[in-house]
Protein backbone atom coordinates (compact mmCIF):
# COMPACT_ATOMS: atom_id res chain seq x y z
CA UNK A 1 0.00 0.00 0.00
CA UNK A 2 1.37 3.14 -1.16
CA UNK A 3 1.10 5.96 1.40
CA UNK A 4 1.33 9.56 0.31
CA UNK A 5 4.19 11.54 2.87
CA UNK A 6 3.97 14.70 0.90
CA UNK A 7 3.63 17.98 2.82
CA UNK A 8 0.20 20.14 2.12
CA UNK A 9 0.93 23.55 1.31
CA UNK A 10 0.24 25.89 4.52
CA UNK A 11 -2.26 28.62 3.80
CA UNK A 12 -0.85 31.88 3.88
CA UNK A 13 -2.44 32.84 7.40
CA UNK A 14 -0.29 29.61 8.77
CA UNK A 15 2.53 30.59 7.13
CA UNK A 16 2.80 34.38 8.27
CA UNK A 17 1.68 33.31 12.00
CA UNK A 18 4.33 30.94 12.17
CA UNK A 19 6.86 33.55 10.86
CA UNK A 20 5.91 36.01 13.01
CA UNK A 21 5.93 33.35 16.29
CA UNK A 22 9.50 32.68 14.82
CA UNK A 23 10.57 36.48 14.38
CA UNK A 24 9.04 36.67 17.93
CA UNK A 25 11.46 34.05 19.95
CA UNK A 26 14.48 35.56 17.94
CA UNK A 27 13.68 38.77 19.43
CA UNK A 28 13.08 36.99 22.82
CA UNK A 29 16.42 35.40 22.36
CA UNK A 30 18.54 38.18 21.50
CA UNK A 31 17.46 40.16 24.40
CA UNK A 32 18.48 37.37 26.58
CA UNK A 33 21.58 37.19 25.49
CA UNK A 34 22.29 41.23 25.57
CA UNK A 35 20.69 41.54 29.39
CA UNK A 36 23.37 39.04 30.25
CA UNK A 37 25.90 40.82 28.67
CA UNK A 38 24.26 44.17 29.41
CA UNK A 39 23.12 45.94 32.75
CA UNK A 40 19.61 47.41 32.11
CA UNK A 41 19.43 51.66 32.20
CA UNK A 42 19.60 52.84 35.45
CA UNK A 43 20.93 50.02 37.27
CA UNK A 44 24.69 51.32 36.37
CA UNK A 45 25.45 54.77 35.56
CA UNK A 46 24.83 56.54 38.90
CA UNK A 47 27.85 58.03 40.82
CA UNK A 48 29.37 55.52 42.10
CA UNK A 49 28.74 53.34 38.88
CA UNK A 50 30.47 56.25 36.78
CA UNK A 51 33.40 56.44 39.52
CA UNK A 52 34.42 52.74 38.90
CA UNK A 53 33.91 53.08 35.41
CA UNK A 54 36.30 56.08 35.19
CA UNK A 55 38.73 54.30 37.11
CA UNK A 56 38.46 50.80 34.82
CA UNK A 57 38.98 53.38 31.77
CA UNK A 58 42.01 55.77 33.31
CA UNK A 59 43.79 52.06 34.34
CA UNK A 60 42.70 50.52 30.95
CA UNK A 61 41.18 47.37 32.35
CA UNK A 62 37.94 47.48 30.97
CA UNK A 63 37.21 44.01 31.47
CA UNK A 64 33.87 43.68 31.93
CA UNK A 65 32.84 46.95 32.23
CA UNK A 66 29.79 48.48 31.32
CA UNK A 67 30.24 50.78 28.08
CA UNK A 68 28.23 53.84 27.18
CA UNK A 69 25.37 53.21 24.16
CA UNK A 70 24.61 56.93 23.11
CA UNK A 71 26.79 58.65 21.11
CA UNK A 72 27.63 61.25 23.22
CA UNK A 73 28.50 59.08 26.42
CA UNK A 74 30.85 57.01 23.57
CA UNK A 75 32.30 60.20 22.53
CA UNK A 76 33.14 61.65 25.89
CA UNK A 77 34.58 58.37 27.09
CA UNK A 78 36.90 57.99 24.26
CA UNK A 79 38.46 62.20 24.72
CA UNK A 80 38.58 60.90 28.45
CA UNK A 81 40.71 58.13 27.78
CA UNK A 82 43.21 59.66 25.44
CA UNK A 83 43.89 62.06 27.88
CA UNK A 84 43.33 59.85 31.09
CA UNK A 85 45.65 56.90 30.17
CA UNK A 86 48.94 58.41 29.35
CA UNK A 87 48.46 61.03 32.45
CA UNK A 88 48.21 58.01 34.95
CA UNK A 89 50.52 55.74 33.20
CA UNK A 90 53.19 58.99 33.60
CA UNK A 91 52.25 59.60 37.09
CA UNK A 92 52.31 55.90 38.18
CA UNK A 93 55.73 55.57 36.76
CA UNK A 94 57.02 58.62 38.85
CA UNK A 95 55.47 57.99 41.75
CA UNK A 96 56.58 54.57 42.12
CA UNK A 97 60.50 55.68 40.60
CA UNK A 98 60.34 57.60 43.84
CA UNK A 99 58.88 55.29 46.63
CA UNK A 100 61.12 52.71 45.36
CA UNK A 101 64.35 55.19 45.29
CA UNK A 102 63.22 56.12 48.82
CA UNK A 103 62.33 52.79 49.86
CA UNK A 104 65.95 51.52 48.61
CA UNK A 105 68.02 54.67 50.59
CA UNK A 106 66.16 53.87 53.72
CA UNK A 107 66.83 50.18 53.63
CA UNK A 108 70.32 50.59 52.88
CA UNK A 109 70.79 53.26 55.54
CA UNK A 110 69.69 51.22 58.16
CA UNK A 111 71.50 47.82 56.81
CA UNK A 112 74.24 49.96 57.19
CA UNK A 113 73.36 51.07 60.79
CA UNK A 114 72.63 47.68 62.12
CA UNK A 115 76.24 45.86 60.16
CA UNK A 116 78.05 48.53 62.00
CA UNK A 117 76.73 48.51 65.36
CA UNK A 118 76.71 44.63 65.01
CA UNK A 119 80.27 44.33 64.25
CA UNK A 120 81.14 46.77 67.02
CA UNK A 121 79.44 44.87 69.66
CA UNK A 122 80.29 41.34 68.55
CA UNK A 123 84.02 41.62 68.64
CA UNK A 124 85.08 43.39 72.64
CA UNK A 125 88.11 43.88 73.30
CA UNK A 126 89.61 41.54 75.84
CA UNK A 127 93.60 42.74 75.40
CA UNK A 128 92.87 45.37 78.00
CA UNK A 129 93.88 43.28 81.05
CA UNK A 130 92.54 46.68 83.21
CA UNK A 131 88.74 45.96 81.95
CA UNK A 132 86.24 44.12 84.57
CA UNK A 133 84.45 41.73 84.48
CA UNK A 134 81.41 43.13 84.90
CA UNK A 135 82.37 45.77 81.40
CA UNK A 136 83.14 42.36 79.38
CA UNK A 137 79.92 40.54 80.41
CA UNK A 138 77.91 43.71 79.59
CA UNK A 139 79.84 43.48 75.85
CA UNK A 140 78.50 39.93 75.42
CA UNK A 141 75.26 40.59 76.68
CA UNK A 142 74.96 43.09 73.87
CA UNK A 143 76.42 41.19 71.59
CA UNK A 144 74.10 38.10 71.52
CA UNK A 145 71.85 40.57 71.71
CA UNK A 146 72.39 42.17 68.48
CA UNK A 147 72.65 38.39 67.09
CA UNK A 148 69.58 38.02 67.83
CA UNK A 149 68.18 40.82 65.46
CA UNK A 150 70.66 40.21 63.02
CA UNK A 151 68.68 36.60 63.13
CA UNK A 152 65.80 37.83 62.69
CA UNK A 153 66.41 40.13 60.21
CA UNK A 154 68.19 37.31 58.36
CA UNK A 155 64.63 35.89 58.63
CA UNK A 156 62.77 38.85 57.98
CA UNK A 157 65.38 38.49 54.05
CA UNK A 158 64.21 35.36 53.59
CA UNK A 159 60.01 36.20 54.12
CA UNK A 160 61.20 39.81 51.43
CA UNK A 161 62.88 37.23 49.00
CA UNK A 162 62.58 38.55 45.36
CA UNK A 163 62.30 42.29 47.28
CA UNK A 164 59.18 41.99 48.69
CA UNK A 165 57.43 41.54 45.41
CA UNK A 166 56.09 38.13 45.99
CA UNK A 167 54.97 39.04 49.64
CA UNK A 168 53.66 42.28 48.62
CA UNK A 169 51.11 40.80 45.55
CA UNK A 170 49.78 37.76 47.65
CA UNK A 171 49.15 40.27 50.87
CA UNK A 172 47.67 42.78 48.80
CA UNK A 173 45.51 40.37 47.11
CA UNK A 174 44.40 38.57 50.78
CA UNK A 175 43.61 41.89 51.87
CA UNK A 176 40.92 41.83 48.63
CA UNK A 177 39.69 38.16 49.83
CA UNK A 178 38.70 39.54 53.37
CA UNK A 179 37.40 43.07 52.04
CA UNK A 180 35.11 42.40 49.41
CA UNK A 181 34.65 38.16 50.15
CA UNK A 182 35.18 37.17 53.87
CA UNK A 183 33.25 40.74 55.16
CA UNK A 184 30.34 40.94 52.37
CA UNK A 185 29.99 36.86 53.73
CA UNK A 186 30.29 35.55 50.04
CA UNK A 187 31.66 32.01 49.49
CA UNK A 188 34.91 30.44 49.83
CA UNK A 189 34.84 30.03 45.86
CA UNK A 190 33.14 33.50 45.60
CA UNK A 191 35.67 35.49 47.95
CA UNK A 192 38.95 34.10 45.90
CA UNK A 193 37.34 35.16 42.48
CA UNK A 194 35.76 38.54 44.07
CA UNK A 195 37.27 40.45 40.94
CA UNK A 196 34.52 38.77 38.64
CA UNK A 197 31.65 39.94 40.95
CA UNK A 198 32.55 44.01 39.71
CA UNK A 199 31.75 43.22 35.99
CA UNK A 200 28.51 43.06 34.10
CA UNK A 201 28.43 38.93 33.68
CA UNK A 202 29.34 38.95 37.32
CA UNK A 203 26.42 41.03 38.98
CA UNK A 204 27.64 44.12 39.04
CA UNK A 205 24.53 45.67 39.11
CA UNK A 206 23.36 43.71 42.45
CA UNK A 207 26.72 45.64 44.42
CA UNK A 208 26.43 48.49 46.87
CA UNK A 209 27.43 51.89 45.95
CA UNK A 210 29.88 52.46 48.62
CA UNK A 211 31.29 49.42 47.73
CA UNK A 212 31.84 50.12 43.83
CA UNK A 213 33.71 52.97 44.79
CA UNK A 214 35.88 51.02 47.26
CA UNK A 215 36.59 48.69 44.93
CA UNK A 216 38.15 51.33 42.46
CA UNK A 217 40.24 52.38 45.08
CA UNK A 218 41.52 49.37 45.68
CA UNK A 219 42.02 48.80 42.00
CA UNK A 220 43.76 52.30 41.99
CA UNK A 221 46.02 50.34 44.76
CA UNK A 222 46.72 47.67 42.78
CA UNK A 223 48.00 49.63 40.41
CA UNK A 224 49.64 51.77 41.82
CA UNK A 225 51.61 48.42 43.59
CA UNK A 226 52.14 47.12 39.92
CA UNK A 227 54.10 50.74 38.78
CA UNK A 228 56.15 49.66 42.26
CA UNK A 229 56.75 46.10 41.28
CA UNK A 230 57.95 47.25 37.23
CA UNK A 231 60.14 50.18 39.02
CA UNK A 232 61.88 47.56 40.80
CA UNK A 233 62.50 45.44 38.05
CA UNK A 234 63.67 47.80 36.07
CA UNK A 235 65.94 49.29 38.73
CA UNK A 236 67.12 45.57 40.19
CA UNK A 237 66.84 43.05 37.22
CA UNK A 238 69.79 42.32 35.02
CA UNK A 239 67.90 41.95 32.17
CA UNK A 240 66.43 45.48 32.33
CA UNK A 241 70.17 46.81 32.93
CA UNK A 242 71.23 45.16 30.10
CA UNK A 243 68.84 46.02 27.92
CA UNK A 244 69.54 49.78 29.29
CA UNK A 245 72.50 49.56 28.69
CA UNK A 246 72.68 48.13 25.58
CA UNK A 247 69.54 49.84 23.67
CA UNK A 248 69.99 53.42 25.81
CA UNK A 249 66.84 52.57 27.38
CA UNK A 250 66.46 54.88 30.80
CA UNK A 251 68.95 56.98 30.33
CA UNK A 252 69.66 60.61 29.10
CA UNK A 253 72.69 62.17 27.69
CA UNK A 254 74.98 64.48 30.13
CA UNK A 255 75.17 67.71 29.01
CA UNK A 256 79.06 68.82 29.10
CA UNK A 257 78.64 72.47 29.36
CA UNK A 258 75.67 72.11 31.68
CA UNK A 259 78.06 69.87 34.13
CA UNK A 260 81.47 72.67 33.54
CA UNK A 261 78.66 75.09 34.67
CA UNK A 262 77.83 73.49 37.46
CA UNK A 263 81.30 73.00 38.11
CA UNK A 264 81.92 76.63 38.30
Amino acid sequence: MHVNRSITPLSPKWRHAIERRIEDERKLTMQAVGDGARLKPGKFWNLPGTFLFAVYVMTALGFGAPVPHTLWGRTSALIYAILAIPTHIYLMVNASTCVVVRLETVTRHLGDRISGSVGELTTPNFNKRDSQNSSRNSELIKASKWNTRRSVICCFGVIGAGRCIPLATVSYYTFGVLSFGVLRHKTPLESFMFPLEFTTTGGLEHVEGYVRILYGFYVEGAMCLLACILATLRRNSSVFVCLSQTHRLFQTDVCEDCVKTNKK
